[in-house]
């Protein structure tokens, strides 16, 4: 909290997101990534979901995907 914010001025509630790792493979199986895209070896990609298992977006670093949720007024939480 800021010095010229109150109470009043944080949310009582934001909606709640996961944040989890996700495989190229799984995101080509699934279609969300086209079968003959080119990832480098060792990617890492870290997906958004809604709490209904909605996903909502991907993203290449597991920071950013924290970051894209709090700009988006959503509270990430980790999955594993």
């Amino acid at each position: 909290m800021t010095k010229n914010e109150t109470f009043e001025d944080i949310p009582v509630e934001q909606p709640v997101v996961y944040v989890r790792q996700v495989s190229p493979e799984t995101l080509i199986a699934e279609g969300a990534i086209p079968a003959d895209a080119m990832l480098p070896a060792g990617t890492k990609l870290y997906a958004v979901h809604l709490t209904d298992g909605r996903r909502i977006a991907v993203m290449d670093d597991r920071e950013r995907a924290f970051a894209a949720a709090v700009q988006n007024d959503l509270t990430p939480v980790s999955v594993h």
